[in-house]
Formats: C-alpha cells, sequence, structure tokens
C-alpha cells in the first residue's frame, strides 16, 4: 500500500472510554502523530527500495515527526494523570 492510499484512507477512531472533550482531542492528536511518522517511514523505505540515493533526505523528517509523536504522547499522560479521565481498566479488559 502506498502512502497516498494511506492519507486517503479514513483514520479509524479511537474508542471513547471517556466523555472528557480534552482527552478524545489529545488521544486524536497522539493517533494523527504515529500515522504521520508511519506515514514518513514508509516514504523513506520506498525511496530505498526505488534506489534512491537521496533517501536519507528523511531522517530529519523522521526525527521531526517523532519528536512531534512523543510531545502528543505525553501531552495525552499528562491530561489522563492530572483530570484522571481515563479508564485503565477498560485498556486492559480489550487485551485480555
Amino acid at each position: 500500500m502506498q502512502s497516498d492510499e494511506l492519507s486517503r484512507k479514513p483514520l479509524p477512531t479511537p474508542a471513547r472510554h471517556s466523555g472528557c472533550g480534552e482527552h478524545n482531542r489529545l488521544l486524536d492528536d497522539f493517533g494523527v502523530a504515529v500515522r504521520e511518522l508511519l506515514e514518513l517511514h514508509e516514504q523513506q523505505w520506498g525511496a530505498i527500495i526505488e534506489g534512491d540515493n537521496d533517501s536519507y533526505r528523511f531522517d530529519v523528517l523522521i526525527h521531526m515527526a517523532n519528536e512531534k509523536k512523543q510531545s502528543a504522547k505525553y501531552a495525552y499522560l499528562r491530561h489522563v494523570e492530572a483530570h484522571g479521565c481515563s479508564d485503565f481498566n477498560a485498556l486492559n479488559q480489550t487485551r485480555a
């Protein structure tokens, strides 16, 4: 699957275990950041497969996207810890 195909697919929405709008927004932001990082990795891999000698140009973009993902993840975790609006028991039940 090519990255342009990924970008056209609708993003799945994480299961909502919280009625908190900020919780849901932060979770969505984290999901978008993860998706962007994956798309850059896929583009870099495609460039490598095609023999692109400049495929390293993705390294800085991947680094920046990873920082964005980390920032979004910790914003979400800080909110959950401060606000207590996530039901981690519900998450653990889905894994069982």
